[in-house]
């Protein structure tokens, strides 16, 4: 029991099974840095649990398989490709529309086929908003 919850550590969480690696870099009984794979079956409650640093290790494979991440990540290009070189005379999509149409694909991919952390996804787009603006405004700054 902690903090006046009784927690049934028979019952797993949602979508999480004992197959599932767990990686503790911290033991907090030993303060050592190695992988103790008992920690997430011992503690008792979320605060123990908490204080281990256990976590369930996610690998980042969607749930059809490799083969069809491999398809699902390459969608976003192949997209990108056909909008902007329409085959069979189409009229093409202007480029300052098809790029962040196809990155707002990959962003949809990321999160729900191959169920990244929100969190982590975001920081992504900040990140690489950052570093494309970086070398821009440095050229902006030499011409001004």
């Amino acid at each position: 029991m902690s903090g006046g919850y009784d927690y049934d550590q028979d019952v797993d969480p949602i979508g999480i099974t004992d197959d599932d690696p767990y990686v503790c870099p911290e033991d907090s009984n030993t303060n050592t840095s190695s992988n103790n794979y008992a920690c997430p079956y011992t503690c008792q409650g979320l605060a123990e649990c908490d204080a281990c640093g256990c976590a369930v290790a996610h690998d980042g494979i969607g749930p059809w398989g490799r083969a069809m991440d491999v398809i699902f990540c390459l969608l976003p290009i192949v997209f990108l490709v056909l909008a902007t070189i329409p085959p069979c005379g189409l009229k093409p999509m202007s480029t300052t529309r098809s790029l962040p149409l196809s990155a707002f694909l990959m962003f949809l991919v990321r999160l729900m086929y191959l169920g990244s952390d929100p969190l982590l996804v975001s920081g992504s787009i900040v990140k690489g908003m950052h570093e494309a603006l970086t070398p821009l405004t440095i050229m902006a700054g030499a011409i001004c």
